[in-house]
């Protein structure tokens, strides 16, 4: 009875625990990209359907996420004097709201329109909250107590309905426009405003899908499912209530409050995701969620920002210590056991056998037939009996033998291997036969095995790689470039594909020296293993998973960062294991090969001239002028962002003048692994850039580009010589005149001093005036020249105290200052001529190749400038001087430790 009262207090107290624990394997499935680890707090989110997405945070700064990197709108643009607070795209354009105005952002023509809101909008309370939709093609604004509609024939907003809401109390799709006030949920129509239904407690969040709706209350959540004009059914979600945020995506519904954030279950339970002071995502509390058209999950914290692609849903992510042991083997023969504690388990976790004591030595390699197991240590090998539990007698040779590989081919005889000497172990027979290092030519130590099925063993070494068939040892010539290779795999087809760092190659052993390329890697990635099943070839790296499927495509899928050792095994045709670290993920293949079947987009960012943004996010198929003899970089990206695109196909064909000789070479397509294409210096006329993804079914991005001056600044330009040619004249006019009258003036007093030789003051005082005016000109330049001098020593300073800090940004530097952030943008491009942020940036990439130069390492340079990230610190770095910075540091070390100087 004590014991049953024991058990029972210990369940209470642990289920009491639960929600302060959060669900590890959840958390690491919201991932934060490359080029959002300087965006956070963010406020509200606009998808562009070509791809993109907008992003505004609450200091009121909007930046486009192109899937690779974000650009600020304030480069290009600038921003309205009062604060932005909301954001939506609708009609082929950015939406920003104010307080007062509404601001169409037209990216293509650069255009920006201000619409002002009603006049009872105006006279609401100054904190009163705001939201942008776009509902059916439609442009709403909500705010308290209104809704208002874009009228497109009137190009004006128009109020449709008013009354006692909040803002972030409704909810609006093409079907539902649903309202909360107090403990009421009102739906709003055509006819008018009515009751659906009322709650026991104040409604606190909506969100909805479809026919459905999620109501949380103080008290609880609701699914309420939803007709017409009314709820046809109610379901309590959860008991656990007060969530502020609500958000229907792939894998369930997203729930957050001051808590932080929590899963919720159809089962009602609750299940905690993120704590605010959790360290795999930075922050305090929750600013945002929201789930997009294709059900990721985007989430936001006043420190950072994560996104949980909707492919997600087909992963499952674990949290614990990566297994002792993983035996080693074909896999077709054996699937891998892991060793956990003193338990030798399978993938699913089911236990099959106890491991003896090994006092405490650590095991370096394990391997399994049908009935028997062995590992290695630092003493020998050993094995064990599966089906009895009892001790293998090994012959000496391979009891005494140290190996740090251990491997079972699929004739059941097992491979020994310790540095570059190999032994082969028959356990039926007990054969045993030691190759020594004779077998091979000085091709280094061996990493592993692997066993085709089809009568070869492949043995991998570091600088090669060796097959083993009908009792020949032949080596393979393979690229150097290639090696190490870091895993093998052989497909139902017979092919051989390797993983290295410079990708995924398929090597023809039918055809001596062929490897052909199926995949090349990113700057920095690296692939740690490769396998398959029957959904195709899985390679994972450092940056994503690769999917090969069987007619050759292949597609991205970003997952966490791997930490530690990693390794890949298939448990079912369906079903593949990854082990990273502390992590592991469980990947239903055929679901998630399914997903990727939709190739992504090329999106273009950002359009550079003249040094500087000239465009942000241009749509596809769309026409924007350039500037004609100026160099045009295009930085792109690729959408949806789990979707890691490597390179791109880029094609530009000249429309007009067919005659041009340069319209040859441009019509042919170029490849580029940059995340910027670059257009050299081109006549004016009409060209279409086409930009595609090689080997993934994507269709063009299109691009229309008119390579002219446009009319209106040629005749700006004349208007401005004008006017300064007009000033001039006049000023020139002015002065012969001038002088003229004082030819004349100074011919009548000579003559009068010669009649009436008395001095006159009056004839003085005009060059005293003229004296004492230039001294006031010039002692007021003076302090001009002073007061703008002083405010540069001081920004200076205040950069140089301030840029190796990583979230140093343009608000600390204004408030270091002491003045707004658009005015600090507005005083740095009158004196330096360019952007807050791109000073930083100069700033420390200069200093970058000073530390380069000292002989320091990629990762300590990028800390020591502000960098948390040394694979974006290298992009950025690129960028900047043309050379990636080991290339920098390896072409510029020689010559300063050589220099004549030292």
């Amino acid at each position: 009875m004590k014991r049953l009262l024991l058990c029972l207090i210990w369940v209470i107290s642990t289920f009491f625990c639960l929600p302060l624990q959060a669900h590890h394997g959840l958390e690491t499935s919201f991932q934060a990209y490359p080029g959002l680890q300087a965006v956070a707090n963010v406020r509200d989110i606009a998808y562009q359907p070509g791809g993109g997405v907008w992003l505004l945070n609450h200091q009121g700064e909007v930046v486009f996420f192109d899937g690779h990197q974000t650009h600020p709108l304030s480069d290009v643009l600038s921003l309205p004097e009062e604060k932005v607070t909301a954001i939506a795209f609708a009609h082929d354009a950015l939406w920003m709201a104010g307080q007062n105005f509404i601001y169409r952002y037209q990216s293509g023509q650069h255009i920006v329109t201000r619409y002002r809101l009603p006049q009872t909008v105006l006279a609401r309370q100054a904190d009163a909250q705001s939201r942008l939709a776009t509902i059916d093609g439609e442009l709403w604004h909500i705010s308290d107590g209104q809704l208002s509609r874009y009228v497109v024939e009137d190009n004006s907003f128009s109020i449709w309905r008013a009354g006692q809401w909040r803002a972030e109390l409704t909810w609006m799709t093409n079907e539902h426009r649903l309202i909360a006030i107090g403990q009421a949920l009102y739906q709003v129509s055509e006819q008018g405003i009515h009751q659906i239904r009322r709650f026991n407690s104040p409604i606190t969040a909506i969100t909805g899908q479809d026919s459905r709706a999620w109501v949380s209350t103080h008290n609880a959540v609701y699914l309420l499912a939803l007709d017409e004009d009314s709820v046809t059914g109610q379901h309590i979600l959860t008991q656990q209530g007060g969530f502020h945020y609500l958000a229907s995506g792939a894998g369930g519904v997203w729930a957050a409050n001051e808590q932080g954030l929590f899963l919720l279950s159809l089962d009602g339970s609750a299940s905690p995701v993120w704590t605010p002071g959790q360290n795999a995502i930075d922050g305090t509390r929750v600013t945002f969620l929201r789930a997009d058209a294709e059900g990721g999950i985007w989430f936001s914290t006043d420190q950072s920002l994560r996104y949980r692609a909707a492919g997600q849903r087909w992963i499952a992510h674990q949290h614990g210590p990566f297994p002792q042991a993983i035996t080693q083997g074909f896999s077709k023969a054996s699937d891998p056991w892991l060793l956990r504690g003193r338990h030798w388990r399978d993938l699913n976790g089911r236990w099959l056998a106890r491991m003896p004591d090994q006092n405490g030595d650590k095991i370096k390699s394990a391997a399994r037939q049908a009935t028997q197991l062995w590992w290695s240590t630092e003493n020998g090998v050993a094995g064990l009996d599966t089906r009895t539990g009892s001790r293998l007698t090994l012959p000496e040779p391979v009891a005494n033998f140290a190996a740090e590989h251990l491997y079972t081919d699929a004739a059941g005889t097992l491979w020994l291997a310790k540095g570059p000497q190999l032994i082969r172990y028959w356990p039926a027979s007990e054969t045993v036969v030691d190759y020594g290092t004779g077998w091979q030519v000085d091709e280094g130590d061996v990493e592993g095995f692997y066993d085709d099925g089809r009568g070869s063993v492949w043995i991998r070494q570091q600088q090669g790689l060796t097959r083993y068939r009908d009792g020949q040892f032949q080596a393979i010539r393979l690229p150097v470039s290639l090696l190490p290779l870091s895993d093998l795999y052989t497909d139902e087809r017979g092919r051989l594909w390797l993983a290295s760092a410079q990708g995924i190659y398929q090597y023809d052993h039918t055809t001596p020296d062929t490897v052909s390329a199926a995949y090349l890697s990113l700057n920095n990635e690296q692939f740690h293993c490769i396998t398959g099943n029957k959904d195709g070839v899985w390679a994972y790296s450092n940056q994503a998973i690769v999917h090969i499927a069987p007619r050759g495509v292949v597609r991205t899928f970003r997952l966490p960062t791997p930490m530690g050792q990693v390794v890949c095994r298939v448990s079912n045709p369906h079903q593949l294991t990854i082990f990273s670290g502390a992590e592991r993920f469980v990947i239903n293949t055929d679901q998630l090969a399914f997903s990727l079947r939709k190739p992504p987009k090329v999106v273009i960012g950002a359009v550079w001239q003249q040094d500087r943004r000239w465009r942000i996010a241009p749509r596809q198929q769309t026409a924007m002028t350039l500037l004609e003899n100026n160099p045009t970089q295009l930085e792109w990206g690729s959408w949806p962002p789990e979707r890691q695109v490597s390179r791109v196909h880029y094609q530009l064909i000249a429309k007009r003048h067919p005659g041009n000789p340069m319209a040859g070479q441009l019509a042919a397509w170029q490849q580029t692994s940059s995340d910027t294409i670059t257009l050299a210096n081109m006549a004016g006329g009409e060209y279409q850039l086409r930009i595609a993804i090689p080997r993934d079914g994507a269709s063009h991005t299109v691009l229309n580009l008119d390579i002219s001056l446009p009319m209106l600044p040629h005749m700006l330009s004349g208007a401005i010589l004008a006017v300064f040619v007009s000033i001039v004249l006049l000023a020139v006019g002015l002065a012969f005149k001038q002088r003229y009258q004082a030819r004349q003036q100074s011919k009548r007093l000579q003559q009068h001093r010669t009649t009436q030789p008395v001095f006159d003051p009056i004839a003085a005082q005009p060059d005293a005036v003229v004296v004492e005016m230039k001294g006031h000109h010039a002692k007021r330049r003076a302090q001009c020249q002073q007061l703008r001098s002083a405010w540069i020593s001081r920004f200076m300073q205040a950069v140089e105290n301030g840029f190796t800090n990583p979230d140093f940004s343009t608000h600390e530097l204004a408030a270091a200052l002491a003045m707004s952030e658009r005015n600090l943008q507005r005083k740095c491009r009158q004196y330096f001529h360019i952007t807050v942020t791109s000073y930083i940036t100069q700033k420390r990439l200069t200093y970058a190749s000073g530390l380069l130069k000292q002989g320091m390492s990629i990762t300590e340079t990028a800390e020591a400038c502000g960098y948390r990230d040394p694979a974006y610190f290298s992009q950025r770095f690129k960028g900047y001087f043309g050379v990636s910075p080991s290339q920098y540091r390896d072409r510029i070390l020689p010559q300063v430790l050589t220099s004549p100087t030292d």
